[in-house]
């Protein structure tokens, strides 16, 4: 069982954390192969595994994705090896959610939403709304610049495109319901990621 510890965290202002699917799949491999999390580390500095644009970059590609399959089992790597990459590129989306509460928040209560209600148009007002509801209920987020809340949507919007879940341009997007394969759903309901299904499904919880 794979635990949903990031409904106990706080909402994060992450706006440099993309999908990094290809990043991803990468370490997955690496690590399948019998290679540490510090190893991967070693090679990431000595040999730019990741292609970075700089050392920098490089290290933040690690981190985040260190601390997105620290927050997973190893069935969960297993089952991402076994899928083709639209369903790997929804696990990692399951990954984003499991270690971002933000995210999570807005998949939740926004593109779920919009799934259940059949609506095909993402806005940028959606996202920039979103913010600022939470920001009504939570005075920490209210110490979030506007030039932040952009941002986190701008880094939403990437993500989403990534994942082939919205399409490429435009302040308003088309969403692209993610087709969820019984596997994904029997591996998601299994590992007692019911509430993340239901968002990809776009079903009341």
């Amino acid at each position: 069982m794979i635990e949903m510890k990031v409904l106990s965290a706080h909402f994060a202002c992450r706006t440099k954390d993309l999908l990094w699917y290809r990043e991803t799949k990468q370490c997955i491999e690496l690590l399948r192969e019998g290679k540490s999390l510090q190893e991967i580390k070693e090679l990431s500095q000595n040999e730019n595994i990741f292609n970075a644009a700089s050392a920098s970059r490089a290290d933040n590609i690690r981190v985040v994705t260190a601390r997105r399959l620290n927050a997973v089992n190893k069935h969960f790597l297993e089952f991402f090896e076994s899928q083709d990459t639209m369903t790997q590129k929804q696990l990692c989306i399951v990954l984003v959610m499991l270690t971002d509460y933000t995210f999570y928040k807005f998949m939740n209560d926004v593109f779920k939403e919009k799934l259940i209600l059949g609506v095909t148009e993402l806005h940028d007002s959606d996202l920039i709304g979103f913010i600022h509801s939470l920001q009504e209920n939570d005075e920490r987020i209210t110490k979030w610049s506007d030039a932040a809340v952009i941002k986190v949507r701008d880094n939403y919007k990437h993500i989403l495109k990534e994942a082939e879940f919205i399409s490429e341009t435009g302040t308003i997007r088309t969403i692209v319901r993610p087709i969820v394969n019984d596997a994904m759903e029997h591996f998601l309901q299994e590992e007692g990621l019911t509430p993340i299904y239901k968002i990809l499904a776009g079903e009341n919880a």
